[in-house]
């Protein structure tokens, strides 16, 4: 008689598939978790203040749960940096699409930009652009420019629109719409570092003859 051989269980050969999928989930929820706990820290405490310990305490996490998410303390900090930025680059996306021509579209996002460190719902973004965004740009600078991307990119498509319909003369759209960026972010920075000392308003007086000199055809 042929000799017989126990069956492998589930358990012997891994996961299966079933366990794979929950195991994923389990672990997006947890680092979801952890996020939310650090932005509720964040708020409270501010920059300064903020600590991992914090952190988990406020989730009721383990320290091994953090690691199982990110290396250092940066990591997080970054990880919020990045879900941030994607909700300021939203309304700058949403502020772009309601304008009808690309000129209306430049001038919508500039007023939608400098509102970022202006409204209360925004501040912790602005604050965050001002404060965190030079100091992991060394450390993290491809993710960092990623987010910037996202930012810039209804910019870029409003001056390829108006290249295309005539309104707008350049050589290299990205690279105005990057001075763009930086010209309004940099104030909107400035803004949130020194409490907005001056209006909304004055900014955007300041930018957008700038702007409309730099790319609109004469």
């Amino acid at each position: 008689m042929a000799p017989t051989f126990p069956s492998e269980s589930p358990a012997e050969n891994g996961p299966g598939p079933q366990s794979e999928t929950q195991a994923a989930e389990q672990a997006e929820a947890e680092r979801t978790q952890l996020l939310a706990a650090a932005r509720e820290v964040l708020q409270r405490s501010g920059w300064w203040g903020f600590k991992v310990e914090s952190v988990l305490r406020q989730a009721g996490l383990s320290t091994r749960s953090f690691y199982r998410h990110f290396e250092k303390k940066n990591d997080l900090l970054l990880a919020i940096l990045e879900y941030q930025l994607g909700v300021a680059a939203d309304r700058l996306r949403q502020a772009a699409a309601g304008a009808q021509t690309p000129s209306e579209q430049i001038h919508a996002w500039v007023v939608a930009a400098i509102r970022l460190a202006y409204e209360q719902d925004l501040a912790q973004s602005a604050t965050m652009f001002a404060v965190q965004l030079r100091r992991l740009q060394s450390e993290y600078s491809e993710a960092v420019e990623r987010c910037a991307d996202l930012m810039r990119a209804p910019l870029v498509d409003a001056i390829n629109d108006g290249l295309a319909s005539g309104q707008f003369q350049s050589e290299d759209p990205v690279a105005d719409a990057k001075v763009i960026y930086r010209l309004v972010m940099g104030m909107t920075a400035d803004q949130a570092a020194l409490r907005c000392p001056i209006t909304s308003e004055e900014i955007e007086r300041i930018v957008m003859p700038f702007i409309s000199r730099a790319i609109e055809r004469r």
